[in-house]
């Protein structure tokens, strides 16, 4: 789930003489913009949810802990949220660390990476340090992360008198549900900021409505059709594979116990089919990032492009569990050689022999047989 829900791209004191870009600085040596703005208590617009103080918290301790983290060393941030047609490799700009919770919102600091001045859509960081410097109010930061739905569900109960919930923070006038995180996935730069009033949440209240009507069509609950793309996604194309969806789990939609009419749109639309050309780019696409085992096995499974992203990293990790876990038992058997004499050990011959190596030489046996 995707929120904006930032006022403006910096802190509130923040003024436009002193931006809190340095582009040659960060941890990767990339750029960096110090005081990000990355969320701020208030209403979520557009989802019906009320981000309290507890969230704050949350966030900031989610950013800390991945920050300390040596396989992440922080929360991703993108340029703008993947869409269904779309992933986000082409869009990575780097991690945002180092949280902190000042009255109603958290900073943090976003620190980019090399590969995001050589994206597929060019030089993506340098683009965002120049609005950041030149116009921070006109976007900001979208946080992507899980619902606690069990944390949000015991919240309305302990609030709920005479079967009316009323949320215990005053400001929330409208009674909106308390969010609770799971799971923050990532930190998002966006456009059109408009939580509060100057916001930062994607199109606001218009994004939530044309994506119910992109929902409802798909789903086959109306014939209205959305305009020709929605959030990067064509309407037609969602609503072949939403019905196909259906169709291979078994799975059917009721409205207040009726069954939806089956308004399959794959009579309606003819889904052109990928070229030959098409789908042989595309499995070389897989085949050179994760090799022809995983990249065949992985694009025949139908799997998404970014989803074979986090399993192959996931690969990658184990295997390197596996090499550190061999490297320690070697150094185990190198300290344990390490550990023996130093001086060879010099026997005399016959009677010359001191008495403790002659005793030696009486003890020693090969096959049953004594030599002295």
């Amino acid at each position: 789930m995707g929120i904006d829900t930032s006022p403006s791209f910096f802190r509130a004191s923040a003024s436009y003489g002193d931006p809190h870009v340095s582009r040659d600085s960060g941890i990767y040596e990339a750029g960096v913009i110090s005081d990000v703005s990355i969320i701020t208590r208030g209403e979520a617009l557009g989802h019906d949810l009320w981000i309290d103080q507890d969230f704050l918290a949350d966030v900031t301790q989610s950013i800390n802990t991945a920050t300390l983290s040596s396989s992440t060393g922080g929360v991703k941030a993108r340029f703008t949220h993947p869409g269904l047609s779309s992933d986000g490799v082409g869009q990575k700009l780097g991690r945002i660390r180092n949280a902190r919770t000042e009255g109603d919102q958290v900073f943090a600091d976003l620190h980019f990476q090399q590969a995001a001045h050589k994206t597929p859509d060019g030089d993506l960081a340098d683009y965002v340090m120049t609005l950041a410097e030149e116009t921070p109010d006109d976007f900001g930061l979208s946080i992507v992360f899980e619902h606690d739905p069990i944390e949000e569900e015991d919240h309305v109960i302990e609030n709920t008198s005479g079967n009316r919930y009323v949320s215990p923070d005053e400001d929330n006038k409208n009674n909106f549900k308390h969010a609770r995180l799971s799971e923050l996935r990532a930190a998002d730069v966006v456009d059109s900021p408009a939580a509060n009033p100057e916001g930062m949440f994607q199109r606001g209240q218009e994004a939530a409505k044309q994506g119910e009507k992109l929902m409802e069509y798909a789903l086959g609950l109306s014939d209205a059709r959305p305009g020709v793309s929605c959030f990067g996604v064509d309407p037609d194309r969602l609503s072949v594979f939403v019905q196909r969806f259906l169709k291979r789990h078994q799975l059917s939609i009721t409205k207040d116990g009726d069954p939806v009419a089956d308004v399959s749109k794959d009579e309606a639309v003819v889904e052109t089919p990928p070229t030959r050309e098409d789908f042989t780019a595309e499995l070389d696409r897989f085949v050179d990032k994760f090799g022809a085992e995983d990249g065949t096995k992985w694009f025949t499974d139908q799997i998404e492009y970014e989803t074979a992203m986090e399993l192959h990293l996931m690969k990658i990790q184990d295997e390197v569990k596996l090499l550190n876990a061999k490297i320690g038992e070697l150094e185990e058997v190198i300290s344990s050689i390490n550990q023996g004499e130093d001086s060879d050990v010099d026997f005399a011959d016959g009677d010359n022999a001191p008495e403790k190596e002659k005793s030696l030489n009486n003890r020693i046996r090969i096959q049953g047989r004594s030599y002295n």
